[in-house]
């Protein structure tokens, strides 16, 4: 009986802090957002993911938080922001980590094609 009144006191630690961490960071975007990610998981798996995004950032501007932890930029400032500037701040997780050929991520060059 312990453990499950420890889990769910661990739990709501978690919550708490994930919502206080999210709610500094003052990021628009729906209440929600703030403490879940579910809603974007839903929408993920309805395959509405996009649309749902583009709705968001037309009603909260340019820069939207989805979930505690994820944040969707719409415009070119946000996007040199983070894809330019090495250190930035906006590292990618641990699933990138699976495209790693010799230790290295794989990034494809913009000149080149796939078809040449």
């Amino acid at each position: 009986m312990y453990t499950i009144w420890l889990l769910v006191a661990a739990w709501l630690v978690y919550l708490f802090s994930t919502t206080l961490g999210a709610i500094k960071t003052k990021v628009p975007g729906p209440w929600y957002t703030n403490i879940t990610s579910f809603v974007l998981k839903y929408y993920e798996f309805q395959g509405k993911r996009r649309v749902w995004i583009h709705s968001l950032h037309e009603r909260y501007g340019p820069v939207v938080r989805l979930a505690p932890n994820e944040v969707a930029f719409a415009n070119l400032e946000g996007m040199k922001e983070i894809y330019q500037s090495g250190g930035s701040g906006y590292d990618k997780t641990e699933f990138y980590d699976l495209f790693k050929q010799y230790g290295r991520r794989w990034v494809r060059e913009p000149s080149k094609s796939l078809c040449n």
